[in-house]
């Protein structure tokens, strides 16, 4: 099925017609940066899912510098999980492809290929991709499943009430001693994230502009990441979301 109008922004919801799955409560506030971090991973589809859109750099004053397309096949409701991101130049061939599986035990397995097949080292999670300020784990959300951290007070992001909190990579990330999230309370995705250095500095942030809506799950469709100091700005944007 191909993508509809099925783009959340500000308070528009629409659903596209795919059979429901059974779907996590609401979140009420949270006692534990465990529970944050299973209820906003809950809330993520199930379904097979494929995305393709753009990661597009932009200067200060909107002037375009680069634009990358990607293609993301999910199937998040298999055990391991799995996932395939594949960078691609203009004309659609991919270029690099990370395959990622991830157990229920949150065990972590990772690929990487050049566009020919042949297996590479694989990056870093805060390796910048193509020339732009997304990393490998802003795109596999990776700091999503992890649950050693603290909760911090709540606040409000563009005037929605979210739960706060601040997690610890299970291992060494190279530049990232914690991501500090902000996860909405009500529909249970994520707002906002600072990546925070060693000195305690953040170094990074990112902020979800709109996401889909399958049911009552949801994926980002609209992701901005800026650093300090790059005088650019850029932007994942998901043209299409299709299910089988």
């Amino acid at each position: 099925m191909s993508e509809g109008a099925d783009t959340y922004s500000l308070g528009r919801i629409c659903n596209p017609s795919i059979p429901k799955t059974p779907v996590a409560p609401t979140p009420t506030p949270s006692v534990s940066v465990a529970e944050v971090m299973a209820s906003t991973i809950a809330r993520f589809p199930v379904e097979p899912i494929t995305l393709t859109g753009s990661l597009i750099v932009r200067r200060q004053g909107g002037m375009l510098v680069r634009e990358v397309p990607f293609s993301i096949a999910l199937n998040w409701g298999t055990d391991p999980a799995s996932a395939t991101y594949t960078l691609m130049d203009n004309f659609g061939r991919p270029q690099n492809v990370l395959r990622v599986t991830r157990s229920s035990g949150g065990v972590l397995e990772t690929s990487y290929f050049d566009g020919s097949g042949s297996r590479l080292p694989n990056p870093a999670l805060t390796a910048q991709i193509a020339g732009t300020d997304i990393t490998w784990l802003d795109i596999t959300l990776s700091f999503l499943w992890w649950s050693d951290g603290k909760l911090l007070e709540p606040d409000k992001f563009k005037g929605t009430l979210c739960d706060v909190v601040e997690v610890y990579p299970p291992q060494p990330v190279e530049g990232c001693k914690a991501m500090r999230l902000w996860i909405d309370r009500k529909r249970g995705f994520m707002r906002q994230a600072e990546q925070i250095d060693a000195s305690g500095k953040r170094v990074r942030w990112m902020w979800v502009e709109s996401v889909g809506k399958i049911n009552d799950r949801w994926m980002i469709r609209n992701l901005e990441v800026k650093r300090p100091g790059t005088g650019v700005q850029t932007k994942l944007h998901v043209d299409n979301l299709e299910t089988p």
